[in-house]
Formats: structure tokens, sequence, C-alpha cells
């Protein structure tokens, strides 16, 4: 029996450029949640577009200024979870069920606000996720991150290793083979595969503005167009995969 097979990809901010990442998801006929913060961006998307965008593809909260929130006052960091859900449900006239944290960083504490201001999905930045067993929708980790792979483009050396050293511990588990870790690309293609082949989530996110930084447009305009020949794959945004979860367990 074939195993469910869900592809979801998300993008964090709203910068201006997310407008190319949703030309390329519609080109590819794929789906797309993106989480944007009221008051972060210089170049963010208007108040118009986030409503032309909801009505596509999902928009998400992801704070009002984008702080770390394990860095300030919990009543603080209460204001800037309720708040973006609010501001977004008002400018889309949508329920906003999904959320991400800044940075990835949050705590006990802050998992428990995102739900109590009634959130079903929280998005964080672990990576080389596919499986969906035991998967915590306050908690929803991701396969891979749109980054230059396997060296960052920095001085330090310490952090210019660090995509790699992060790869290290799942190269085993999911059979990833050396020839995959070239590039991001390559190891994209091959979680993908991995996906496909055992069932599970390929959760591809990332940032359009760091698209742009890193010249990576052509990159992910190959790696989606790959992503949508998978015939046995259903794209889906968070929100629509953990529902389709908790009906698969039900």
């Amino acid at each position: 029996m074939t195993q469910p097979f869900w592809i979801s990809t998300s993008w964090d901010d709203g910068h201006v450029l997310d407008r190319r990442v949703v030309d390329l998801l519609n080109r590819h006929n794929l789906r797309g949640t993106f989480y944007i913060a009221r008051d972060y961006l210089p170049d963010r998307l208007s108040d118009s577009e986030i409503v032309v965008l909801a009505q596509e593809h999902e928009v998400a909260a992801h704070t009002l200024t984008h702080p770390i929130l394990t860095e300030i006052a919990l009543d603080d960091a209460r204001q800037e979870i309720m708040g973006s859900k609010a501001w977004l449900e008002d400018l889309t006239g949508r329920p906003v069920t999904g959320f991400a944290f800044p940075a990835g960083i949050f705590n006990q504490d802050l998992r428990n606000l995102a739900e109590d201001v009634g959130f079903r999905v929280a998005r964080s930045v672990r990576q080389f996720s596919i499986g969906t067993t035991g998967l915590d929708y306050l908690d929803l980790p991701t396969t891979i991150h749109i980054y230059p792979f396997p060296f960052r483009p920095v001085n330090s050396w310490r952090a210019r290793f660090q995509p790699i050293r992060r790869a290290v511990p799942h190269i085993l588990p999911l059979r990833i083979p050396l020839l995959a870790l070239r590039n991001w690309p390559a190891l994209a293609t091959i979680l993908l595969e991995r996906a496909s082949q055992q069932g599970g989530v390929w959760h591809l996110w990332g940032h359009s503005w760091e698209i742009e930084k890193y010249g990576m447009w052509d990159e992910l305009d190959r790696i989606l167009a790959v992503a949508s020949r998978y015939s046995n794959a259903q794209p889906v945004t968070n929100s629509e995969l953990v529902h389709a979860l908790k009906q698969q367990a039900s």
C-alpha cells in the first residue's frame, strides 16, 4: 500500500520578494504558507498584497515585530503572538491558525501561549524531518532550509561549517549518500526521494530575501519543478497538512 506523501513549503517574514515565490509555486502547482510579521521588514508585502495572497495560499502569523520571544517578558510575548493573529485576521477576514516562532526559538511557556491564543500549528526551524509519527503540531519541523550548503558564506570558520555539522547526525538514519551533500539542491532532491518512497512530508522553508541575497532563484525553480513531478505527492499548506494528519489518525 502506498504511504501518503505531502509536499509543503513555508516562507518567513513577508518580504516583497515573496511575490516571486508565489509565482514559482503557482507555476509548479505547489502550496505555500507565508509567515508575516507586521512591523519588521521595511520592504514588507503591502496589506492589499497580503489579502490577495491569503486567497491563493496560507497566510500565517510571525509576531508583530519579530523579537526573539525568549528574550522578552512573557506578557510582551503574549502581545506579540496575539497581536499578530488579530492583525492578520482583521486584514484578511480569514481565520489564522498557523504561527512561526522567530528564528525558531521558543520554550514550553511560549508553546503553551501559541496554543492558548488559538494556533493549531506552530512551525519551528528544525530540519531533516520526513516522518509523521509523533509530530508535535506546535513544534512542526521542516525537511530542508533553502540556504547555501554545505558551508555558510561567512568569514568565521566555526560558523562556516554550521550547515554541514547540522546535517551530519541525519546522514545515516536517512541514508543520505555523501554525494548528496555537495550542495542544497542535491540534498533537497535526495530528501524528496526518501519522503516519496517512505511516505511522510517534504517541507521546504526559507526567506525570499535570502534567496535573492545568495542568488538561488534558479535553484529553487528547478527543485520545485522536480517536486511537482511526483505524482504520488499531495501539495499542502502547513495547516492543510496538520488537518490531513489529524484526519488520517482519526
